[in-house]
């Protein structure tokens, strides 16, 4: 990898992919050639965006995704070839992760206390040139309170200047980009990004298993259809169930 400065706080890799993915395939799997196994995909952090709220559905590469970028700075960073055919970065004085943990009751705060607790410490050390994977937080509590809590903590991100990732199944978040933008100022952008969209003709096919892209790419979220075309395909739509109960009399 090429390194750049780290003011210019950017981060660009060609055909991405996570190396423990790939690791577990050909060791756990028995893949030897995962040209066609791996999907890879792009990363970019820059003026374009530096703070990215990645929405998808369930098993859709979003936290992998999220991995694979903290396991690739390291590589770079410590002068070792990286999982990609190109990458240009400028180094992070950290890398600060936030994931969900089993709630641990000795401590008297509770998971969203906790959270918080967790929050306040990364904030209280990180800095513009940081960067940050947050992985489904503040998901432990309501989704109007995880939805205020959650353009606080993305406001704050602007603010700082940090590189930051959010999984997230907040799709009011995502978007909400633009205006979260507007009203906050900064030079880290923040942009919404979607991953593995299913592919349609699997959700018309209820025997066939879903098939997902694992591609993560610039998007507006997808809100709730994929629910719905879920629905459809198992069959447990409203119509199809007030159908089915029909047919049993009722």
């Amino acid at each position: 990898p090429q390194l750049a400065p780290q003011e210019e706080r950017v981060c660009e890799i060609e055909e991405h992919y996570n190396l423990n993915l790939a690791l577990d395939m050909m060791i756990e799997k028995n893949h030897r050639d995962l040209r066609d196994a791996v999907v890879r995909n792009k990363v970019i952090f820059g003026p374009q965006g530096r703070i990215i709220i990645l929405t998808g559905p369930n098993l859709g590469g979003k936290t992998t995704y999220l991995q694979a970028v903290g396991l690739t700075h390291i590589l770079a960073q410590a002068g070792l070839y990286v999982p990609g055919t190109k990458a240009h970065f400028s180094p992070v004085d950290n890398i600060y992760t936030h994931f969900p943990i089993e709630e641990q009751f000795d401590k008297g705060t509770g998971r969203l206390g906790d959270e918080a607790k967790r929050f306040h410490k990364i904030f209280a050390q990180a800095t513009r040139h940081s960067l940050m994977l947050l992985n489904e937080s503040l998901s432990s509590t309501s989704p109007n309170e995880s939805l205020y809590l959650a353009q606080d903590i993305v406001r704050i991100l602007r603010l700082m200047g940090v590189r930051a990732i959010f999984v997230t199944h907040l799709h009011e978040l995502a978007a909400r980009v633009n205006e979260l933008n507007a009203e906050t100022l900064g030079d880290s952008k923040i942009i919404s990004m979607v991953a593995s969209l299913i592919e349609e003709e699997s959700i018309d096919a209820p025997d066939l298993p879903l098939k997902r892209s694992y591609k993560v790419v610039p998007s507006p979220p997808m809100g709730c259809s994929y629910a719905k075309e879920l629905a459809h395909k198992y069959g447990v739509s409203f119509e199809q169930l007030r159908t089915l109960l029909n047919d049993r009399g009722i």
